[in-house]
């Protein structure tokens, strides 16, 4: 029988997390399993508590949100384990590039079947993270985003965006990758594994999860009424036909900047003074139980 253990974040999800945990023992009960639910109740608790079970539990499970999983992987990486998620963040952006299905039940039913994939992660100086990275715009997005604790969903985001169109600067940062250097006052740098962030804008729309490459999305600085013009773009990745736009592919990449910057993976603030920041992928670093179909 495989052992399995299920990571919760009880707060995830605006506190959804804990009405799905409930869901999850109605469902392990249901199925005759022995199952044991941990319950995160800090920042970085689940990179703590994934350790723990890194050398018990053959898959371990994360109920949570991205920033969830994200600490989940930090804490697994390197090993065997099999990792899972059942979806209850704020944006649950990585489900749009993996084959995971965003209904708790399904997702649960999808643990079951035992079907795996190897996937990509990405180090960004002394840590992982799955889906996104965001420099600039993006990063201070992130930051408001935070703080709004009234609405679900990417309401969330889209509140946080024009709250922070009214008081956001570019910085003047370098971009380094195997083509060489170029130093600008970006708008934002995406750095994609998976195709969307913040809710379901599609700034890397090629990303695939297992292909070997970070996408990245490069925007240079531009008006305002021109960022409001291209924003319902990004929901398709419609913003590619824009001049400003460029999308190219890299196995590693590095930022520099005087002035320093803010950044975010996965929906978590790293900094919002970083100087220089390295970025590498991992290739098939992560076995991710997905749906086979």
């Amino acid at each position: 029988m495989i052992t399995r253990s299920f990571i919760v974040n009880p707060a995830s999800g605006r506190g959804k997390g804990l009405k799905i945990a409930r869901l999850i023992k109605e469902l392990i009960h249901k199925n005759n399993l022995t199952d044991t639910l941990y319950y995160t109740d800090k920042p970085h608790h689940a990179t703590q508590i994934a350790r723990d079970l890194a050398g018990k539990s053959q898959q371990i499970i994360v109920v949570g949100g991205d920033g969830t999983f994200q600490e989940v992987i930090n804490g697994i990486v390197g090993t065997p384990v099999q990792l899972g998620l059942i979806p209850v963040g704020t944006g649950n952006d990585f489900v749009r590039a993996a084959p995971i299905p965003i209904s708790p039940q399904a997702a649960f039913q999808t643990v079951l079947n035992g079907h795996t994939m190897k996937i990509d992660i990405v180090r960004a100086g002394d840590r992982y993270f799955h889906n996104a990275l965001g420099v600039g715009f993006d990063a201070h997005v992130v930051s408001y985003a935070n703080k709004i604790k009234y609405l679900r969903g990417s309401a969330v985001y889209l509140k946080a965006i024009f709250q922070t169109l009214t008081k956001y600067s570019p910085v003047q940062l370098t971009y380094i990758d195997e083509a060489g250097a170029r130093s600008k006052d970006w708008f934002l740098i995406v750095v994609g594994n998976g195709k969307a962030l913040g809710g379901g804008f599609r700034l890397t729309p090629d990303a695939e999860l297992t292909d070997g490459w970070l996408d990245i999305c490069l925007i240079e600085n531009m008006p305002r009424p021109q960022i409001i013009k291209n924003l319902v773009k990004v929901y398709w990745g419609g913003h590619k036909s824009d001049p400003r736009v460029e999308l190219k592919r890299a196995r590693k990449i590095e930022f520099r900047s005087e002035q320093g910057f803010a950044v975010h993976a996965d929906g978590e603030l790293i900094s919002m003074n970083q100087k220089h920041l390295e970025i590498e992928l991992i290739p098939e670093a992560v076995e991710l139980i997905c749906d086979p179909s």
